[in-house]
């Protein structure tokens, strides 16, 4: 094995996403792969990489880690390549014309009569995925053409919260399942994206407890150590959220806590937290994490 082909375990978390807790757990509970132990600890190859990488994409899709660690590389790829032919394959669709319209309108009675009739019929996660996150990204598309007011994207957003909470209230909460608390630092106003992902961690069997936006690092390392949270989870979407002192105040969160950060700041803030902190990929990846929470 040559230099060139040596990582220690932190240099793996940064490259497949994957936390130092999880690697440690996945080799010691599953025997995912097996590292060299070098006179640093751990040392890793590229194989050993590709196959955490793999091992994590699957997970994410909502696979369990314990059913699928003791899979050949062969077999990993052939059931990756199974379920990429099945994503292929349109998901729940749902006509969006009706509600876009109705925003055009200020319609209130119809958005709500629209958005109510679809959390009904869908999953909490169709849901999401097929309907409020399209629809902000529409509205934010059209706002930027200027077609769309503030005004509108702000009625939108307010119906979307209060549907998306009523579908988080209405989860089973299991004996057992981790808690995860969901929230932004003060500066971070934007929370549909956040309160999502409390919706898709809720319904792969995590106790979500959604804070909701802009509340002061002190907070939630208290909201944290008195429910006995395992993850926290923070949104970050704007430059300016979370500033120098509020970022020290995450050091204070419990020592078993993890920080899941997501959005196009996320870099600040996991930087900062280093290895406690992982990165979320997608707003969809949330729930395969979720499931290594419980493995």
């Amino acid at each position: 094995m040559t230099a060139t082909l040596q990582y220690p375990i932190r240099a793996v978390a940064r490259l497949t996403g994957l936390s130092i807790d999880t690697l440690r757990a996945w080799e010691r509970r599953y025997a995912a792969v097996e590292p060299v132990r070098g006179e640093r600890g751990r040392i890793y190859t590229d194989h050993h990489i590709a196959r955490l990488k793999q091992l994590a994409n699957l997970v994410e899709r909502g696979h369990a880690i314990g059913s699928i660690a003791g899979m050949s590389d062969d077999a990993l790829l052939r059931l990756s390549a199974d379920e990429s032919t099945t994503s292929a394959e349109p998901g729940p669709a749902a006509d969006l014309t009706p509600l876009l319209a109705a925003i055009k309108l200020y319609d209130l009675d119809a958005i709500e009569s629209h958005l109510a009739r679809l959390a009904v019929v869908m999953s909490p996660r169709d849901f999401v995925m097929a309907v409020a996150i399209p629809v902000l990204r529409e509205v934010g598309t059209q706002w930027e053409a200027g077609s769309v007011r503030p005004a509108q994207e702000h009625l939108v957003s307010a119906i979307l919260r209060s549907v998306l909470g009523g579908l988080l209230r209405a989860m089973p909460r299991r004996t057992g399942a981790p808690r995860m608390v969901f929230a932004t630092l003060p500066g971070e106003r934007h929370e549909i994206g956040l309160l999502s992902a409390a919706v898709l961690a809720a319904s792969a069997g995590a106790h979500a407890i959604y804070l909701g936006p802009d509340l002061p690092a002190a907070d939630l390392a208290h909201a944290c150590a008195k429910s006995g949270a395992k993850v926290l989870v923070l949104a970050a979407t704007s430059p300016h959220a979370g500033n120098h002192d509020e970022l020290r105040g995450l050091d204070k969160l419990p020592n078993d806590v993890k920080v899941w950060v997501g959005g196009p700041e996320a870099r600040a803030i996991t930087d900062h937290l280093a290895d406690r902190a992982v990165t979320l990929s997608s707003l969809t990846s949330i729930q395969g994490m979720v499931n290594t929470l419980a493995a």
